[in-house]
């Protein structure tokens, strides 16, 4: 996974867990939405003072967007709703809906699945 992959994934997992559209961090951070998209889709490399900023404004450190996830997990035997993966340190618990707390298993070194990429990004080579 290279540091474009990990800043798009933290920074739109991120923002969106703070119900923050791409053009409200942008207000915020004073930055163009498209670049905040282009960052998003791994279209340009963000400056270090970009993520400085954007990072100011989620709350976070710089160094929290360019951290690799700690690793995949699945969660067993949650109701339909709450089945899913998600990125969590060693040791973390995940609650299902109901608040009950289920065991975790099938760990990747890989990190958070990504969408594939587009048939224009395959032909450009991104």
């Amino acid at each position: 996974m290279d540091i474009r992959e990990v800043l798009a994934l933290n920074l739109r997992k991120c923002r969106q867990a703070q119900h923050l559209s791409q053009e409200e961090l942008a207000h915020r951070a004073e930055i163009d939405r498209t670049y905040i998209s282009s960052i998003e889709r791994r279209i340009y490399a963000a400056s270090i003072d970009v993520v400085d900023r954007l990072a100011r404004e989620l709350g976070l450190e710089a160094a929290d967007l360019l951290r690799k996830p700690a690793r995949t997990v699945r969660v067993v035997g949650a109701s339909s709703a709450a089945k899913g993966e998600g990125v969590l340190g060693d040791g973390v618990k995940v609650a299902d809906s109901a608040g009950d707390k289920k065991r975790l298993v099938k760990s990747s070194k890989r990190g958070v699945e990504t969408p594939s990429k587009s048939r224009k990004q395959k032909m450009r080579g991104v």
